[in-house]
């Protein structure tokens, strides 16, 4: 064998051993998901975050993902279904995580869903209302937040991640209606709805129906995403017209629904427990949460009653229907009919329609005989 014919296949078996060892390496260089920025000492009570950046080309599904601090390491969380777009950030609040990021000395981890890890980023002391952000020339403190897209709303195009985002809607919810910090708008073909979030309880002058348009920062949570505010300077009031019609549902519509939707449920009242009713109908149950501020409480219900019940679909641990103030609620008639108020019980026992008069006929009849029997036999003797 010449030394020409033996050297190629050993350098092809080579190349070929060299790509196995190094594919790991390589394929972690290529991670396409990565932490962006943390906030993790904010003032004035706004939340902890942390944003993910998707750099890719392509739409990376979360579900799988798991992500940790410190303290988490060994219990990792994993995400939720979320379809993050290429070039898109998501940010989260550590909090809905169960996360409490640390003041000194964190570290955040991120895992791929085959449990490879993908990023990781430790610091050393948070300065107040700073965020920690990766930039060319790496991590580095910073006062401005850069990211605030996480998700684009219903009716807004793709963009790059920004400062700010506009949303247009109706009011389906008032301001101290579900909470004193948030209300909610729908979109005007009623496929879903948005919370408007404000920490300082700072409204204006709303009614439900109002069409609004608002500018704020969107923020996903593991349950919804929601527009952050910083008062009643960021909300225009664009008209007021009638309220929103609901969108009739069953129970077999659930799997439908979207977030924030207006919809109206009839349903039998199978149970209830402090703030939660259950209601049912032909299909299925659907669970019904009282809100404090609604006007609404547990006394007013009654179990085995039927009731309408007009409400915004929302997401505590699974989806649920929401009414805003009492007129949402219609208890009905339980219905019958005239076979039903004829139709004869077979099984009570008939009341007693014999009179006294009866009674006492048939006793002296009874006694007769038997003085007559007596006389015979005495006769007979």
């Amino acid at each position: 064998m010449t030394y020409q014919e033996g050297f190629w296949p050993l350098a092809g078996r080579c190349l070929f051993l060299l790509f196995w060892l190094l594919y790991p390496l390589m394929a972690m260089g290529q991670t396409t998901l990565h932490f962006q920025e943390i906030w993790p000492r904010p003032t004035n009570g706004s939340p902890e975050t942390l944003t993910l950046h998707n750099s890719s080309d392509q739409t990376i599904d979360l579900a799988g993902w798991q992500l940790a601090d410190t303290a988490k390491q060994t219990k990792p969380i994993s995400l939720s279904t979320y379809q993050l777009a290429a070039g898109q950030s998501w940010t989260i609040e550590a909090k809905t995580l169960g996360l409490s990021l640390n003041n000194d000395q964190e570290e955040l981890f991120l895992w791929q869903p085959d449990g490879q890890l993908a990023d990781t980023v430790n610091y050393a002391k948070a300065p107040l209302d700073t965020a920690y952000q990766r930039g060319p020339d790496g991590w580095q403190w910073a006062q401005t937040l850069i990211t605030a897209e996480p998700a684009v709303a219903k009716n807004q195009p793709d963009s790059p991640a920004t400062t700010t985002q506009t949303v247009t809607g109706l009011v389906t919810a008032l301001p101290y209606q579900l909470s004193s910090q948030y209300f909610y708008i729908t979109y005007p073909d009623n496929s879903g709805g948005l919370k408007i979030y404000c920490y300082h309880k700072l409204w204006p002058q709303l009614t439900l129906g109002s069409s609004i348009e608002v500018i704020g920062q969107l923020v996903s949570t593991t349950q919804e995403i929601k527009l952050n505010i910083h008062g009643q300077q960021d909300i225009k009031i664009i008209s007021t017209t009638a309220p929103l019609i609901a969108k009739t549902i069953t129970t077999q519509d659930i799997s439908q629904l979207t977030l924030g939707q207006l919809v109206v449920f009839t349903g039998k009242l199978s149970a209830k427990n402090q703030s939660t009713l259950y209601l049912t109908d032909d299909f299925g149950e659907l669970l019904v949460q009282l809100k404090t501020g609604s006007g609404l409480k547990n006394g007013d219900f009654t179990i085995g009653q039927i009731y309408q019940i007009t409400g915004l679909i929302l997401n505590n641990n699974g989806y649920r229907l929401v009414p805003r103030q009492p007129s949402d609620v219609i208890k009905l008639e339980l219905a019958t009919s005239s076979a039903a108020t004829t139709t004869l019980d077979f099984t009570a026992d008939p009341k007693p329609t014999t009179s006294v008069l009866t009674w006492i006929v048939g006793l002296m009849a009874g006694f007769s005989l038997m003085t007559i029997a007596y006389i015979l036999t005495k006769q007979q003797k």
